[in-house]
């Protein structure tokens, strides 16, 4: 029997469950005690995006942070490979690293010096020869399972979820036109909202809401979707078309796009697909450029979301790149507040003990209700 977090969509198709016609539970977004099982069983027991490769781009290069209250430190060695370490000294525990990006050539604890290279080996600790049977190579940093799929960082916390390829299937060959793991990262940076974390992944995932929330841009741009591809591996994917505007990831300022990523064809020239890779990474793949955010759950009303914004690498060696960038980093800014303040209403509206679930719109709403249905397996709902 599958371990947790081990059932492909696949599975859930089987059970019937994709039948369901209500959304979740209210509950399910400001309940401690479920906030708290999510944590553990999913976020835990899953391959978590924490970004893309380009976080940690050179050789002694390091990210500190943390996933599902885990502290973690991400690294890149002497030969250029990444690790996943515990940020836990072997010593009595003390956390190594602040989180926030950096460079070193050790990682030293701060409180007895206990120092260790960058894949995580013990490579001394000061005043301990006496110590008995004490050997360096008995304890290195605990290392956790890494990966790097189409462009992005997968972590397995616990190393329980399996391999990398069996947990997403045929996540690569379905993005294969994007060329995503060539992909750099034009702009990032990270926020606190005030929702849960599942009402903003869902809210990027679903066209529903493009007419209302975002009448002046998105809802001018997007033809409906397509229906939700039906695909093996803990991810939702759906493909919409563009109407008329070629790019719409930028605003229409009368300036020229940027060049769009080479080898695209046929319907993905002007067209963008959504994807959601379960629990917490969410990205939508455009003719030029690639959003993309991940989520980490911070209490059940407060979500920290990272935000990436990727291009092709000749595009983004352009000297004028960051003047052309501008009605980009202006179309995020301006989708992300409209989105942000019908989030906080909403979250606002699920508190209330008179809330309910409600239906699923067709097509527009497909990778949310395929979402619910993949945390339904996996996560006793609230009684």
């Amino acid at each position: 029997m599958p371990g947790p977090g081990r059932k492909s969509l696949d599975t859930a198709r089987d059970d019937g469950r994709l039948s369901q016609n209500l959304s979740l539970d209210p509950r399910c977004y400001w309940d401690n005690s479920f906030f708290e099982l999510e944590v553990k069983t999913l976020f835990r027991h899953s391959w978590v995006s924490i970004g893309r490769f380009d976080q940690v781009p050179n050789q002694g290069d390091y990210l500190a942070l943390e996933v599902a209250g885990i502290p973690l430190i991400i690294t890149r060695d002497d030969a250029g490979n990444l690790h996943a370490l515990a940020n836990s000294c072997r010593h009595r525990g003390t956390q190594l690293l602040k989180a926030g990006r950096g460079h070193c050539q050790r990682l030293t604890c701060p409180f007895h010096g206990w120092s260790y290279a960058l894949d995580g080996a013990l490579m001394s600790a000061p005043k301990m020869s006496g110590a008995v049977a004490f050997d360096l190579a008995d304890y290195p940093l605990q290392r956790i399972p890494i990966a790097v799929r189409a462009g992005f960082i997968f972590v397995d916390p616990l190393g329980q979820a399996g391999d990398i390829d069996e947990w997403l299937g045929d996540f690569e060959a379905v993005h294969t036109p994007w060329q995503l793991s060539r992909l750099l990262t034009g702009y990032d940076t990270s926020l606190v909202v005030e929702c849960n974390w599942k009402a903003f992944l869902e809210v990027f995932n679903e066209y529903y809401h493009l007419r209302k929330v975002h009448p002046h841009s998105f809802s001018l741009y997007y033809d409906t979707p397509d229906p939700g591809e039906q695909v093996r591996g803990n991810f939702a994917t759906q493909f919409g078309d563009h109407h008329g505007e070629r790019s719409v990831a930028k605003v229409s300022d009368g300036s020229k796009p940027l060049p769009m990523f080479p080898g695209l064809k046929g319907r993905n020239k002007n067209g963008t697909r959504y994807t959601w890779v379960f629990p917490g990474l969410a990205f939508a793949a455009s003719s030029d450029a690639l959003w993309s955010f991940g989520v980490e759950p911070l209490s059940p009303e407060r979500t920290r979301v990272t935000m990436a914004v990727c291009f092709a690498p000749e595009v983004t060696q352009q000297a004028d790149f960051a003047e052309r960038f501008a009605p980009y980093h202006q179309r995020m800014q301006e989708g992300l507040e409209e989105d942000l303040e019908v989030l906080q209403r909403q979250q606002r509206g699920l508190t209330s003990p008179l809330a309910r679930p409600g239906p699923y719109a067709p097509l527009l709403e497909d990778s949310v209700r395929r979402f619910h249905v993949w945390l339904g397996a996996r996560v006793a709902m609230p009684s």
